[in-house]
């Protein structure tokens, strides 16, 4: 599929615990539907980079520790939950360090 025209970023969705995202573009007049792959391609494409955020809570810190300790890499939990690889390393870092991470 190929998109052309004038195009914007709609809304990304997450789905499950599995977390595949999709995200819908309005592609002259109506959206598509972009799963992971062609989603990060075209958000790379056209510069949309993800907000940024100061802090994260601690069910998000706990589900991230939780999925690295079940043996994903760090790089799969950051994709899974849109989170930069770097504060997922950092946080991981800072658990075995202390054994747990609260602020």
């Amino acid at each position: 599929m190929q998109i052309t025209g004038n195009h914007q970023m709609a809304r990304t969705v997450r789905h499950n615990d599995e977390s595949e995202r999709e995200g819908y573009i309005r592609n002259g007049g109506k959206e598509v539907k972009l799963y992971t792959s062609a989603l990060k391609a075209f958000q790379c494409n056209n510069r949309i980079v993800m907000a940024q955020r100061k802090h994260l809570d601690s069910f998000l810190r706990g589900r991230i520790i939780g999925r690295l300790e079940c043996g994903r890499t760090q790089l799969e939990v950051s994709e899974e939950l849109g989170i930069a690889q770097s504060v997922i390393s950092r946080l991981w870092q800072r658990f075995q360090d202390n054994e747990w991470y609260c602020e």
